[in-house]
């Protein structure tokens, strides 16, 4: 009994802090990060962190500063936004399951293909590995690596726009990944920088 009662006030302690906004929102340990609700329109959907939690700079993910750079076998390729936007895009129904403890429903998201990308720069056939870098500067999961399979997926995304709008900035704008059955700390947010084939 005393080891239960231990464990529900535990659990109690370091999830509380999800009801509240402010600074009392950073003790809930097993619990989001993100806004108080998710909001609605198209990136009404819950979020871990939030780009100013993660200290996502403004400045860095405008149209003239951010670009995304494409590392591979055959050298490097630096794509705007727009670039991107000019690719063959494509759609997944996805949901993002968080090592939090909470999952969302399929959301619509839109963008290139992970094995697209792997394309320009030297590889046609079978996607490798890929490496993914993002903004954020500090946390264990400003960084992910992918398989070759999850590459190779046709759902696999750098996702551009999510319900038929622009990706919200704490749902990652400019660009983030979208990967299937893979858990949410793997779907990079704010990505600056895929490196295929091992090559980081």
């Amino acid at each position: 009994l005393w080891a239960v009662g231990g464990g529900s006030l535990l659990l109690l302690a370091t999830s509380a802090g999800r009801s509240f906004d402010g600074p009392l929102r950073s003790t809930a340990l097993l619990a989001p990060h993100g806004g108080a609700e998710p909001g609605g329109g198209p990136n009404g959907f819950q979020i871990n962190k939030t780009a100013a939690y993660a200290g996502i700079d403004p400045a860095e993910t405008g149209e003239e500063a951010w670009r995304l750079v494409v590392a591979g076998r055959t050298g490097t390729v630096r794509l705007a936004r727009a670039d991107l936007l000019r690719m063959r895009q494509h759609g997944a129904a996805l949901p993002i399951a968080c090592v939090e403890g909470w999952s969302t429903a399929d959301q619509a998201w839109r963008g290139v293909r992970l094995r697209d990308l792997a394309a320009l720069v030297g590889f046609d056939g079978d996607p490798p590995d890929v490496f993914v870098e993002s903004l954020q500067r500090a946390g264990s999961f400003r960084h992910g690596a992918l398989r070759a399979n999850q590459v190779a997926d046709p759902r696999s995304l750098l996702a551009l726009s999510v319900n038929g709008g622009t990706l919200s900035p704490d749902h990652g704008y400019p660009a983030r990944i979208i990967v299937p059955a893979a858990p949410g700390v793997l779907n990079t947010k704010w990505v600056a920088r895929m490196t295929f084939g091992g090559l980081a």
